[in-house]
C-alpha cells in the first residue's frame, strides 16, 4: 500500500455545502492541493450538474481525481482510494498538504478505515449472487431494509449495485455492513483534522433548490444533450449521476427536460440527508454551520491544530 504518512485535513459534508471553496481557501492558507473524494466529478464531461470547479476558479490550486474518467468507465471506492492514496503520497513527497474534499462518504470511508474483504468466490457466492440478482431491486432493498437498515438510509433507492453487495456482505458474513466496515484496518495513516460541513436543514433545503435551477439555467440540459449525441448511454456509469439520469431519460422520452426540475430537486434533499447521516459516524470531525459569520475561522482553526501548526 502507498506510504501517506503526514498531515492531511478532510473537508466532508453534504452537497451545496461549499466544500469545494473552501478546499481552496485552506490549500491557499496551507501550501495545500486538493484531492476529490467526489464519485461523480472524476467524469469528464459532467460538469454543471456535479458543481464542477472550472480550471479558472481553481486560483492556481492543484486538483487531483477530476477528470479522470469517461462517462462509460466504471468507478469504485477501491479504484478511488488507491488513487487518492497516490495523489496524497505525491502531495506529502512535495512537502505539501493534501486537502481532500468532496461528499462521497463511502470514499472517505474506504480511505479511513479500509475497505471490506469479503470473498465472494466459491459454490456458495455464487449461488447467492444468482439468487439476488433475480430481485427487483424494490424486493432487494426492502430485504437490506429489514436486515441492515443503516446501510439501506445510506443508498439511494435505484443503487442496485451497492445494494446488493450490501445484502452480499450481510449473507456471507452475517454481520451488517458497518460493522464489517469498523472491523478493517486503518487504510491511511491518519494525522489531521477532519471537517463536515453543515447548515440548518431548511437552509440547505432552499439552497439546493436555487442551485439546481442555476444548473439548468447554466447549460444542463444542453450539456446532457452533448453526452448523449457523443455516443453516451444514458446507462453509463457516469451518465447514472444525480440529475443527468433525470434528464437524458427525459430527452430520450421525447419530454421536455425542465419538468424534471422539482423531482432532481427533491432527490438531492434525499440525498443531502442520506449524507449527512453518513457522516454522524465520524465521531472525531468537528461539525461547523457555514451559515454562520465565523464559520472560516472556525474552519482554519480546526485545519491548524489538526496539523499542529
Amino acid at each position: 500500500m502507498t506510504d501517506t504518512r503526514g498531515n492531511a485535513v478532510a473537508i466532508m459534508g453534504a452537497t451545496a455545502t461549499g466544500k469545494s471553496n473552501v478546499a481552496i481557501q485552506l490549500a491557499e492558507m496551507f501550501g495545500g492541493e486538493v484531492v476529490s473524494m467526489d464519485s461523480r466529478q472524476v467524469y469528464r464531461g459532467l460538469d454543471i450538474g456535479t458543481a464542477k470547479v472550472s480550471a479558472s476558479k481553481r486560483r492556481g490550486i492543484s486538483h487531483h481525481l477530476i477528470d479522470i474518467l469517461d462517462p462509460d468507465e466504471p468507478n469504485s471506492a477501491g479504484k478511488h482510494v488507491e488513487r487518492a492514496l497516490a495523489a496524497c503520497a505525491g502531495i506529502i513527497g512535495r512537502r505539501r498538504v493534501p486537502i481532500l474534499a468532496g461528499g462521497t462518504g463511502l470514499y472517505f470511508r474506504a480511505l479511513f478505515y479500509g475497505l471490506i474483504d469479503v470473498a465472494v468466490d466459491g459454490e456458495k457466492a455464487a449461488n447467492l449472487r444468482k439468487t439476488l440478482s433475480e430481485k427487483t431491486t424494490k424486493a432487494l432493498r426492502a430485504e437490506l431494509k429489514a436486515l441492515d437498515p443503516t446501510r439501506a438510509d445510506e443508498l439511494h433507492e435505484s443503487d442496485r449495485l451497492r445494494i446488493l453487495r450490501a445484502l452480499e456482505i450481510f449473507h456471507l458474513t452475517g454481520k451488517p455492513y458497518s460493522e464489517n466496515v469498523r472491523s478493517q484496518v486503518n487504510a491511511l495513516p491518519w494525522a489531521g483534522s477532519k471537517i463536515v460541513l453543515t447548515m440548518p436543514r431548511d437552509r440547505l433545503r432552499a439552497r439546493i433548490a436555487e442551485r439546481t435551477r442555476e444548473m439548468f439555467e447554466a447549460g444542463w440540459v444542453n450539456e446532457v444533450r452533448g453526452l448523449l449525441r457523443a455516443g453516451r448511454k444514458k446507462d453509463a456509469a457516469g451518465m447514472l449521476s444525480l440529475g443527468y439520469r433525470e434528464i437524458a431519460a427525459a430527452l430520450e422520452g421525447g419530454g421536455d427536460p425542465s419538468t424534471c426540475i422539482d423531482t432532481i430537486i427533491t432527490q438531492t434533499r434525499k440525498y443531502a440527508k442520506r449524507q449527512e447521516t453518513f457522516f454522524r459516524s465520524e465521531s472525531d470531525a468537528v461539525w461547523i454551520d457555514v451559515t454562520e459569520s465565523n464559520f472560516m475561522d472556525r474552519v482554519v482553526s480546526s485545519a491548524r491544530g489538526g496539523l499542529g501548526l
